[in-house]
């Protein structure tokens, strides 16, 4: 997919300055979904050869080639080393982004998360009564950290997040799937972040970056479960991080 957004690029059938066609038109024109779109266009995002530009679309910005920053999606990582470190790049980065949203949210912030953690709530409790084969509260999830990125103020944290959730897609199918909403997770992971949510409403970027740290221990252990055999399970990223004040 991302190949051949580069072909179509570099034909000149979207130069730069060019609005990209919108998700709906990629899918019916590549036959693929919107889920393989969007993970292809954060990963143009990432080599800074395309921008989207709020309520107009994605606009080609640079050609492609140059070297840029490349995360493989969690699904193509076949060791667990791989895995580990993708596993610590999220703990090192959101627990980051959860302090710094502590400082800098607005009312305005806080208010689209509190709508986000009840509208995952709703939906976690209703499938942890009846499990829906083929639906998944992924949506709510990636919504969640995008929005705590949204309250840092900080548009390339709000980028890398974006990019991040993307990358860990077959992840949060999982996890908020019907083999994660048979095992309880999603009322697991969304007690979570409403404890990150409560410290950031409190303005405490202490509490933020522990409330974070303890989410993402957490989504590590299901992923372990998930994804590595029992005999093999992901070693923990490091020593616990320890924050340095000052």
């Amino acid at each position: 997919m991302v190949q051949s957004l580069v072909e179509s690029i570099l034909a000149g059938h979207h130069p730069r300055g060019a609005r990209l066609p919108s998700e709906h038109a990629l899918c019916a024109k590549l036959g693929v979904s919107r889920t393989v779109v969007r993970e292809a266009i954060a990963d143009l995002k990432a080599e800074g050869v395309v921008a989207a530009r709020q309520g107009s679309g994605t606009y080609v910005i640079d050609r492609p080639g140059r070297k840029g920053f490349h995360l493989k999606n969690v699904e193509e990582v076949d060791v667990l080393e791989e895995l580990r470190h993708i596993l610590e790049l999220r703990k090192v980065f959101e627990t980051g982004v959860a302090e710094l949203a502590a400082l800098r949210r607005s009312e305005a912030d806080l208010h689209h998360l509190e709508a986000v953690v009840a509208a995952m709530d709703r939906w976690a409790r209703q499938a942890a009564h009846s499990p829906a084969k083929g639906t998944t509260g992924a949506q709510w999830d990636d919504e969640f950290h995008l929005a705590l990125a949204r309250a840092t103020h900080n548009p390339e944290i709000e980028r890398f997040q974006e990019y991040l959730g993307a990358k860990n897609a077959a992840v949060h199918r999982v996890l908020w799937g019907e083999e994660g909403q048979v095992r309880g997770w999603p009322l697991v992971a969304n007690a979570e972040h409403r404890e990150i949510l409560e410290a950031v409403r409190a303005g405490d970027p202490a509490a933020a970056w522990r409330a974070a740290e303890r989410h993402l221990e957490g989504t590590a252990d299901r992923v372990a479960e998930v994804l590595c055999p029992a005999e093999n399970p992901v070693e923990e990223p490091s020593a616990p991080l320890e924050r340095v004040d000052g």
